[in-house]
């Protein structure tokens, strides 16, 4: 018979202990682990001390934050009280504690699959280990070495985009974050999927500066020269770094890297999705307790709840189940837990109430979703979990609805471009004698390029007040019609820095100069085409973002 397994573990290690608690429920064995067991609606104190209760078998993951933790600390020792079989899973190698040296263990280290072949045979036989528990000593997957190399070498390239500095600060410390499992997978993505699009301009300004030219070629006498180093390097990145970047994240994105990461370089997903199939459930009376800038949430979660049958209270205290929707507006709630059935629903990363912070809760902050689950399981919390439990995440690990993190990005790598074309528009200037336009247009010359910077400082503020804005659900911004009037003056700024780079070039004309200068229009390029697909996107996500932007509060 199968034992009762009780996970120890610290939430660093959530990617692996995700993948093996579910590799082990598909093999038959029953698994308590907290956001699997952890019932909504009831203080989880209690949960986790039924779960040590009538587990048979703990398996302890071992790492620096786990072995530094209080909480893994009391569950293992509860165990060795109760003389009960503990298994240590060395995640990363550290110092035990004397009473864990000699326990059993199963190295996960190396390989995976291995290691879970071993860890399914220990479980069967309980013979003596021979040797103890390494203690020290570093190895990672292959697949992290393969990563660490692929990412040696985007970020030697990201210095050719050194003009966007955005990519180069994400990708150049990567290789040993990717060692230390706590690179940031939301940024690392943008950074790489730009990166090709930065080296095409880069590219380009290599041929205005005339570092290379339409008709040079390999200089086949002297091979090694370093004049064919550098050809080679310009080529490089044209032909072969955007599928070095592809297959980087292909990798990252791979099932050994998310069990190697900390949370921050996972994906965000649902534990164990549940489409339940009953139509008529057990009524229940219900009250949900909102902010009023959460009022679209409430409304749809309340129809949904009405459609199957619920019945909406008159107020919180006769409401026999409350549903507490948090956010940066609500961090807690005036109903009992010890009296009533309490579901506390996250809608936001924010900072909940102790009393709320003690009960497991249904994770919306990658959307609101599975509200037909909500209404037909509401009477039966037990069940709930199974179809709303998310993978936790932490505060570095970006936890947003899909459509806004497309916003957010479209608006970071619009303020990168803004500013990074302007530095390097003057790099064309400076190739194309701008000294000399100083000699006899200084006026001119002056307030082209005083009204160009100023719109690079006006773009550049515009970007970080609707970035805070909608990250945050908060200030002017926080309004769908006032935030669809930033691209647009986005694009009117842009477009004036496009003209005035017209205006630069017709005074280089006078003097018998042709310029031809790429960045000047790059951002407009960037707003208009970018605010297409973001514009597009956003239609096809129309919902999500109305629950996203605060309702009017009258």
């Amino acid at each position: 018979m199968a034992p009762n397994i009780f996970m120890s573990y610290s939430r660093q290690c959530i990617g692996f202990v995700d993948d093996l608690a579910h590799q082990l429920q598909k093999r038959g064995f029953p698994i308590w682990l907290d956001y699997l067991s952890l019932v909504p609606g009831r203080p989880w104190l209690e949960q986790i001390h039924n779960g040590l209760a009538e587990a048979d078998l703990l398996l302890l993951v071992v790492s620096p934050e786990s072995m530094s933790s209080r909480s893994v600390e009391l569950e293992w020792r509860h165990f060795l009280e109760q003389k009960k079989r503990i298994i240590l899973l060395i995640f990363q190698a550290v110092p035990l504690p004397p009473e864990l040296a000699g326990l059993e263990w199963v190295d996960f280290r190396g390989g995976y699959p291995p290691a879970l072949k071993k860890l399914l045979a220990r479980i069967a036989s309980a013979s003596p280990m021979k040797r103890p528990a390494p203690q020290s000593g570093f190895k990672a997957p292959l697949a992290v070495w393969f990563a660490t190399g692929l990412s040696l070498i985007t970020a030697v390239y990201s210095l050719f985009a050194f003009w966007t500095f955005l990519i180069p600060w994400v990708l150049l410390p990567l290789p040993g974050r990717i060692f230390k499992r706590n690179f940031n997978l939301s940024q690392t993505q943008t950074a790489l999927w730009t990166l090709t699009i930065a080296l095409f301009f880069t590219f380009g300004l290599s041929m205005e500066l005339g570092f290379y030219k339409p008709e040079t070629d390999f200089d086949y006498v002297h091979v090694f020269s370093l004049y064919n180093a550098i050809l080679m390097i310009l080529f490089l990145q044209i032909y072969f770094i955007p599928l070095i970047s592809i297959l980087l994240l292909f990798v990252l994105r791979s099932s050994a890297m998310q069990r190697w990461g900390r949370p921050e370089a996972g994906l965000p997903k649902f534990a164990n999705i549940h489409h339940p199939n009953i139509p008529d459930p057990e009524p229940v009376r219900f009250y949900i307790d909102h902010a009023a800038q959460d009022a679209l949430i409430a409304r749809d979660l309340a129809q949904e709840l009405v459609k199957y049958g619920h019945t909406p209270a008159d107020g919180l205290a006769s409401a026999g189940e409350v549903l507490v929707l948090l956010s940066r507006f609500k961090t807690d709630t005036e109903a009992d837990p010890e009296k009533q059935v309490v579901y506390p629903i996250l809608v936001q990363r924010t900072k909940i109430s102790d009393k709320l912070s003690r009960m497991q809760w249904i994770d919306f902050r990658k959307g609101v979703r599975n509200l037909e689950a909500i209404a037909q399981l509401l009477p039966q919390p037990a069940k709930m979990l199974a179809a709303l439990g998310v993978r936790p995440t932490t505060g570095a690990q970006a936890a947003m609805p899909n459509i806004v993190l497309v916003l957010l990005d479209y608006l970071i790598i619009i303020g990168m471009v803004g500013l990074g074309a302007f530095l390097s528009y003057l790099l064309e200037l400076a190739h194309l004698n701008i000294g000399l336009l100083f000699e006899r247009e200084l006026a001119a010359v002056l307030r082209v390029l005083s009204l160009q910077s100023l719109c690079v400082a006006l773009s550049g503020g515009l970007i970080w007040l609707m970035v805070r804005d909608l990250g945050e659900r908060r200030g002017w911004f926080a309004s769908p019609i006032k935030f669809l009037m930033g691209p647009f003056v986005l694009l009117a700024l842009s477009l004036w820095q496009a003209v005035l780079g017209d205006q630069m070039a017709g005074l280089f004309l006078k003097y018998g100069i042709l310029s031809e200068t790429i960045f000047a229009g790059l951002p407009f390029l960037f707003v208009f085409f970018g605010g297409l697909i973001a514009g597009a996107a956003s239609l096809l996500r129309l919902k999500t973002l109305r629950h996203w932007f605060p309702a009017r509060v009258r």
